[in-house]
């Protein structure tokens, strides 16, 4: 578990060095994505919530979920450089920090399958948050196309689903773009999935998607805030 908390820190320093800092888009997140071992789930949400509180307290905002497939993501977000810089730089010093760590060494609860370092392009005008909160979230990567081609396209499509009742935002990062539709609960998540939405159906079609849009989706996941 050592490996885990390890693993988190070294994704928050790597944001700085993959993500231009001279984006115009102010709010940076890391995503750390880990598959439990046999047995180690309930030890894995344990020590997500530990760490998830001490680095709440010093000033990052941390999202905790399981995706259907049982992996946990551990999201940490910054809304600028300056308060990403504040949090790095105040946690080799954190006693709270230190004190977690040596009460993990040792442990193996999960195994990291997933870094991503995203960009924010778009927020939902609607946030949805807390415990049970379900977004589906679908990734595109371009093929023939360029990623501002694609960041327009779900700038189009985002409007659509908010009015259909999902809260939308739009995040990229490592060449792909991740479309996160979030809901208050998996029953509305559902009732999204159940209703025809017959004007993204001809957005979709004006795009060309299927055919000749110049990318593809490669991975879609739900996930559970808790």
């Amino acid at each position: 578990m050592r490996r885990l908390i390890r693993s988190l820190m070294k994704s928050i320093i790597a944001a700085v060095i993959l993500i231009s800092p001279s984006s115009a888009f102010a709010q940076v997140v890391s995503v750390n994505v880990f598959q439990p071992v046999p047995g180690g789930a309930q030890l894995t949400a344990e020590y997500f919530q530990e760490a998830k509180a001490i680095m709440q307290a010093a000033g990052a905002q941390v999202t905790i979920s399981s995706d259907l497939k049982g992996a946990f993501w551990f999201a940490t977000l910054f809304d600028n450089w300056e308060a990403y810089g504040r949090v790095v730089q105040s946690l080799p010093t954190n006693e709270s920090w230190g004190a977690f760590q040596n009460k993990i060494a040792g442990t193996r609860a999960a195994n990291q399958t997933d870094n991503l370092l995203l960009n924010q392009r778009a927020a939902a005008t609607n946030p949805v948050t807390g415990p049970g909160t379900v977004t589906q979230i679908t990734v595109w990567e371009p093929t023939t196309g360029t990623m501002a081609e694609l960041v327009e396209g779900a700038m189009g499509a985002k409007p659509i689903h908010e009015r259909a009742g999902a809260s939308v935002s739009v995040y990229t990062g490592g060449g792909r773009m991740y479309y996160l539709m979030s809901f208050e609960n998996f029953e509305a998540w559902g009732r999204n999935r159940d209703t025809p939405n017959p004007e993204f159906q001809a957005y979709m079609q004006s795009l060309g998607i299927p055919g000749s849009f110049g990318a593809i989706v490669v991975d879609r996941i739900t996930a559970t805030a808790f």
